[in-house]
């Protein structure tokens, strides 16, 4: 599995439209769900396990989210991407609001292929750049450039 296979358009919601953390995991479950027919079924695993995760503590820090859980009877390494061009709060560890979401789901056997993930995740979220040029995203195309233009090659 490489990194271009998280990349799609019905893997990016590019107008996230939601008030508050709830909405914003809500949200990221459903085009999870949606995106995903293993994990069809699954929202409210899903919605709350991402409740349970943020609830230890925020994934949120310069302007990204990473809400990520494991669920049990799924096979592969799940991933959506959406991008809140306000901004909200999400109780981030730098009191930021946060704008662009990765949720990821993973198995509950095998943590490489979550681990590869979430490290290339951190690498685009870590670019200074990031978080404006994917605000000013008008299309999900020009969000999966910017994914696989800040990607390590």
């Amino acid at each position: 599995m490489t990194h271009n296979d998280f990349l799609s358009a019905d893997a990016v919601i590019l107008d996230l439209d939601a008030a508050d953390r709830d909405q914003v995991l809500g949200a990221l479950a459903d085009a999870l769900v949606q995106r995903d027919p293993e994990l069809a079924g699954r929202r409210d695993d899903i919605y709350n396990g991402l409740v349970e995760r943020e609830a230890q503590g925020s994934t949120g820090q310069q302007g990204v989210g990473i809400p990520h859980i494991k669920l049990s009877g799924i096979s592969k390494v799940s991933m959506v991407v959406g991008i809140h061009k306000e901004g909200l709060d999400y109780d981030a560890l730098d009191g930021e609001p946060v704008h662009v979401f990765f949720s990821v789901i993973r198995p509950e056997e095998g943590t490489e292929d979550h681990l590869d993930v979430l490290r290339w995740i951190a690498g685009i979220a870590g670019h200074q750049d990031f978080v404006s040029f994917a605000r000013q995203a008008s299309e999900t195309g020009q969000v999966i450039d910017l994914l696989t233009e800040l990607s390590p090659a």
